[in-house]
């Protein structure tokens, strides 16, 4: 979806609602990067949203699993601390 908007005098920067109801956001972080801007939506509870993201790399292993990636995962930060 494209849309072309303006900045009103104040400054303020208006997002169409047909926009604003596929996010579904009531936060967003604006980015710059060079000459372009980004705005990306921040969940509303964060908390939430790390719980869920880790739910999805957990599903589906064992205990051993997990525990061999985390042992893996340490040994390869350490190796990386003592060069």
């Amino acid at each position: 979806m494209e849309k072309i908007v303006y900045f009103d005098k104040q400054g303020r920067l208006y997002i169409p609602e047909e926009i604003r109801k596929v996010l579904q956001f009531s936060t967003l972080v604006l980015k710059l990067s060079g000459k372009s801007i980004i705005i990306e939506p921040i969940e509303d509870d964060p908390i939430e949203a790390l719980g869920n993201i880790g739910k999805e790399k957990l599903k589906g292993k064992s205990i051993e699993t997990l525990k061999k990636e985390a042992r893996e995962e340490i040994e390869k930060n350490a190796f990386k601390k003592i060069r």
